[in-house]
């Protein structure tokens, strides 16, 4: 018998959603009826109709934020699942009003011409639904070895007496009581202890969410916590959201979504149309519309008087505070740091003692290899191994530039990628130079008119004089190549403000919309079948290093689909009757991008790659794609080319349309997508690798609820599911990387056999193992992110809060860090849950190699938030000309080096 050993429990902070904790917590609901789903989707479809817009709902956010300020700021509908939750009664009479005015606005009548005497049938059926009282923990009970399965209203309401519960005491943190504050999503905020820069002009929020969800194969449903800064603009310019302190203090805060695209957002007229036909004249809706239209009235006299732009006061911190949404520079910083959330959770375990008990994780696998800097490059033998496994014996890089000063760092980044000595290259305009024996080489081209902003630029005519673009049999090429340089990119703004040509809203320094050079470019070389990476102009670094230029050089290596030897050390594990090398691994990455002003309907992007082991061995790995525009497996420079060449497919993948038709389509395409896969890899088993957030209403079989389950035949239920057992994937990989569902880990603590401390530590970069109550477990890949960790990062917000943060000095002598200013990072975690669907296939081994493919990326030294396969389909996407860069990350903490930093449309919940 094997002796117990000491363990590692990984920490986090979620709790499981016991009836202990939720205590006697009630909220009171009215369930719909089929007939009044029906109406509903009646009311859906002639707004619609009436809009002329397919993807826009019914305003039911009307009546929502009208009950709202009616009842204190709990209340919660959902039309699609038919149902209405509050925490406090709702009068009947109320109800029905509220909806009458609702459902005769969204037809078009003015709001004087709406009857209340003679109510809406909509309205009339809402209100004469029953409300009753429910017991929340009474909904927290199912058969033992079941998944979780609650109401969705449950969901909704949980955390609503869960953080008043927090919020009724003081958090002791840093010397300090700070007061928390519930907001009306069920969160907290830290309203009256804001963070702010050194002047006072600049000021943020730390803001607790707190959400209740499900992880496989546990029987309780977890409250996850996570933690953010939200950081308060001046004036309502360019706010998209705003918080708001209702006039009674112990009310929770409010959240409004402003409505419209100008400058200065408004509140939703028909909102205070309803709340003025409903007798609430005075409501935090009015007081936020009052605030539009004192700053309307002030830039209008602003710009009256001849200034160039309205810059809005520095006024203290009031009632109404817009949240700050431009991803630019602010003098406070994004994050709250680790010490925040180790903090925050021995909060909540005072509050609620035995009751916070928190899923048991432990430590599974180690010895995650880091590369160092000299290791980043391929090998120039790598490359020529992995050129000769494409089928090819020669590769040309082709250099457009039109800078001297980047034209010389081209140089340095080749010579330092193959080994050559600084003086070695001096290439001629147009003539091929060596890089490594006769298989590597470099042709520079002088390409000014091609690479500037503008209307001019990327135009092929501008190409055909270059004959290194067109190659001979067995030759690939790529393109590295400078754009001018976008200002707008790594602008730093003064004291929170973004800068912006007057009435425009444009930023100053970036290319009008359309002109810009690299998307261009792009494009006209994807048309010749060539990828490109393009290199930002150097920004000055204390290393020394020329990291744009690294990145651009690792980035088009990946889009060339050269693999080096790091994959083949990182598939050492069998996966049940089949070697390491003898299994292929499918990536399938799905986004919808929001429809923007212009755009007749909103687009989807979905893309495909597939790692395919050697055909003998010593042979490299090679990497092959598929588009959704471009349905056909092939080498991955090619599938990335023909992808980029193609504008992004329209789509009905919305959270507003869900009738399922569109996400069958989608899924079937992808299953054919997969057979075809099954038959390019002459039927060796491969598996499959998706993000469960994005793609969960595409197979049903990726919900937590459904594990255990088996779908009909011919329904799409998980991918593959549809095809041939000869076809289909041997397993399904799911990954997690949100930060709204995946556990935040906070530390590790050592155990002895006994289960007593015998030890902790601040962080790990290991993979644990979530104990399950039943079936199979779940695995969490620990990282930290390299801004926390790296060299000179000094780890902010290790032993420390904001509330007691630095603003720094330049005093000699008393040189510090603005430690205010600086982003604050914290430990994450990527979810990685196997669905075996062969009983020979393990879990435990996919789970490793996911996370070694996560650690060992295929071009950085860094982490990736996917595993590499993934990860390749993703940058597909991102490179692509019509990928929309104004999105804002959700959170800086969510990812790291080597993957960009996106906010997801994802087809899902």
């Amino acid at each position: 018998m094997v002796a117990a050993k000491n363990r590692r429990r990984l920490d986090v902070l979620a709790y499981r959603c016991t009836p202990d904790l939720l205590g006697g917590s009630t909220v009171y609901l009215r369930d719909f009826s089929a007939g009044v789903n029906s109406m509903w989707k009646i009311l859906e479809r002639n707004y619609r109709d009436r809009m002329g817009r397919d993807e826009i709902q019914a305003p039911h956010s009307i009546a929502t934020n009208a009950l709202r300020c009616l009842t204190g700021g709990y209340v919660y509908f959902d039309p699609e699942r038919g149902f209405l939750v509050s925490r406090d009664p709702i009068d009947d009479d109320t109800l029905c009003d509220a909806f009458t005015l609702m459902s005769g606005l969204a037809t078009g009548l003015d709001i004087d011409d709406i009857d209340l005497s003679n109510p809406g049938p909509l309205g009339e059926r809402i209100a004469a639904t029953s409300e009753s009282q429910r017991v929340l923990a009474d909904y927290l009970s199912w058969p033992p070895g079941r998944q979780p399965d609650a109401e969705a209203w449950v969901y909704r309401s949980a955390t609503w007496d869960l953080s008043r519960k927090l919020a009724k005491h003081a958090w002791a943190v840093d010397g300090r009581e700070i007061r928390l504050r519930p907001d009306s999503e069920g969160g907290l905020v830290a309203w009256d202890d804001p963070w702010s820069n050194k002047k006072g002009t600049a000021h943020a929020v730390g803001r607790v969410r707190m959400v209740m969800k499900t992880m496989p194969n546990i029987s309780d449903p977890l409250i996850l916590l996570s933690a953010s800064v939200t950081r308060i603009q001046n004036s309502m310019s360019y706010a998209r959201t705003v918080l708001v302190e209702q006039a009674d203090s112990t009310l929770p805060l409010v959240e409004v979504e402003m409505a419209g695209r100008t400058s200065i957002r408004t509140i939703n007229k028909m909102a205070l149309q309803t709340l003025g036909r409903l007798g609430m004249d005075h409501s935090v809706l009015h007081g936020i519309q009052e605030r539009v239209r004192l700053e309307r009235d002030q830039e209008r006299k602003a710009l009256e008087a001849g200034a160039e732009r309205w810059i809005p006061p520095h006024e203290p911190l009031g009632s109404i505070r817009p949240i700050y949404s431009r991803n630019y520079k602010f003098p406070v910083g994004r994050g709250v740091g680790m010490h925040f959330l180790r903090e925050l959770d021995q909060h909540v375990r005072k509050i609620f003692t035995d009751s916070a008990v928190s899923p048991r994780i432990f430590f599974d696998t180690q010895g995650f290899k880091q590369l160092k800097r000299k290791e980043l490059f391929a090998s120039p033998k790598d490359v020529a191994r992995s050129l000769r496994a494409m089928g090819y014996d020669h590769l040309r890089l082709v250099c457009l530039w039109h800078r001297d000063e980047n034209r010389l760092r081209m140089m340095r980044g080749l010579s330092e990628a193959y080994g050559l000595g600084a003086q070695t290259l001096d290439p001629v305009d147009g003539e091929a130079v060596s890089l490594f024996q006769d298989t590597v080489s470099a042709v520079f081209h002088k390409a000014e008119r091609f690479l500037t902003h503008g209307p001019r630029s990327g135009m092929e005519v501008d190409l055909q004089n270059f004959k290194s673009l067109k190659p001979p049999q067995g030759m690939l090429i790529g393109v590295w190549a400078e754009t001018e340089y976008d200002s707008s990119e790594d602008q730093e703004e003064s004291e929170g403000q973004e800068a912006t040509n007057s009435g425009t809203g444009q930023t100053t320094g970036a290319p009008v919309d359309g002109e810009d050079a690299k998307h261009r470019a792009r494009r006209t070389l994807a048309s010749l079948d060539v990828v490109s990476q393009f290199m930002k102009d150097l920004i000055p670094n204390k290393s020394g290093k020329d990291h744009q230029a690294v990145s651009a050089q690792l980035d088009l290596n990946r889009s060339l689909g050269i693999i080096d030897r790091r994959i083949d050390n990182v598939m050492t594990d069998a996966i049940g009757p089949y070697a390491a090398d003898g299994v292929a691994h499918c990536g399938i990455h799905v986004r919808r991008q929001a429809k923007k002003k212009g755009d007749r309907a909103a687009k989807i992007s979905i893309t495909a790659t597939v790692l395919k082991p050697p055909g003998h061995e010593g042979e490299a790995w090679t990497l092959h794609g598929w588009s959704y525009t471009d349905r056909r497996w092939q080498p991955y420079h090619l599938a990335q080319a023909a992808f980029h060449r193609a504008d992004y497919p329209e789509g009905k993948l919305t959270e507003f349309l869900d009738d399922n038709q569109g996400y069958k389509k989608v899924a079937q395409t992808l299953d054919q997508a997969l057979a075809d896969l099954a038959r390019y890899l002459d039927r060796i088993p491969y598996t499959v690798t998706v993000d469960g957030l994005a793609t969960r209403r595409l197979w049903a079989g990726l919900h937590n609820n459904k594990q255990g389950e088996l779908g009909g035949a011919g329904v799409t239920w998980l991918p593959g599911y549809t095809l041939p057992v000869r076809d289909r994937p041997i397993a399904i990989i799911r990954l997690n990387k949100s930060v709204e569902e995946v556990v935040r880990p906070i530390g590790v603590t050592r155990l002895n056999v006994e289960e007593e401390m015998i030890g902790d530590t601040d962080t790990t970069t290991s993979l644990y193992r979530l104990e399950p109550d039943f079936g199979d477990p779940t695995w969490l890949l620990v990282t930290v992110p390299t801004q926390y960790d790296g060299a000179g990062a000094g780890r902010l917000g290790g032993n420390k809060t904001r509330w007691t943060a630095s603003h720094g000095s330049n005093v000699e002598g008393e040189l510090k860090k603005n430690e205010m200013r600086a982003n604050w990072y914290a430990m994450n975690a990527t979810e990685i849950y196997v669905i075996p669907l062969r009983d020979d296939v393990p879990a435990a081994p996919l789970a490793r190699m996911t996370a070694r493919l996560c650690h060992q990326s295929l071009a950085w030294t860094n982490r990736t938030r996917y595993s590499a396969h993934l990860h390749a389909a993703q940058q597909m996407d991102l490179d692509h000309p019509h990928y929309r860069r104004s999105a804002l990350t959700h959170d800086p903490e969510a990812d790291t080096v080597g993957e960009a930093a996106i906010e997801y449309g994802t087809i899902g919940e």
